[in-house]
């Protein structure tokens, strides 16, 4: 099954912890933008060609589809358009389902999560992030044919 998952979540909600063993598991192609920025520029840090990161991400993500195998997208997506600019490009490459995983936990659990990561994400960007994460919440609308809290709905659905 072509599936495509994307993640929804702060910088420290888990999305990586749970994600890429998932993607091991289940044999799904797993796309991780800081990954790339390490590849590419040296330092997941490094945000300075983001566009460049996005294409690649992109092209990982058609090859991928076009393989007939299904991707992991770890990535926040917390804005509305990112994820529905997304959800177009899957359905455009073939995804036949487009499932959402939101990692809600509290701005206080990802925060303290965040300090201890190699990674730091300014505390300024996480407060923007946690506010367009309540301001722009996931809806199925989107284009979603599902969208996931609990995770074990995902693991359900998967081991289908």
């Amino acid at each position: 099954m072509r599936i495509a998952i994307m993640a929804i979540g702060l910088p420290g909600s888990g999305k990586t912890t749970f994600l890429k063993p998932l993607a091991e598991k289940y044999g799904l192609a797993y796309i991780n933008r800081d990954e790339i920025r390490e590849e590419h520029l040296g330092d997941a840090r490094d945000h300075s060609d983001q566009k460049a990161v996005w294409e690649e991400a992109n092209l990982r993500t058609a090859e991928a589809l076009g393989a007939g195998q299904g991707v992991v997208l770890d990535a926040t997506f917390l804005e509305r358009w990112k994820r529905k600019s997304m959800i177009d490009f899957l359905r455009d490459h073939n995804a036949n389902r487009i499932v959402g995983v939101l990692f809600d936990v509290s701005f206080a659990v990802a925060q303290e999560r965040n300090v201890a990561r190699d990674r730091v994400v300014p505390l300024k960007v996480m407060q923007w992030m946690e506010e367009k994460m309540r301001t722009e919440p996931p809806e199925v609308s989107e284009g979603f044919d599902a969208i996931y809290a609990d995770l074990s709905g995902l693991e359900k659905e998967l081991s289908r």
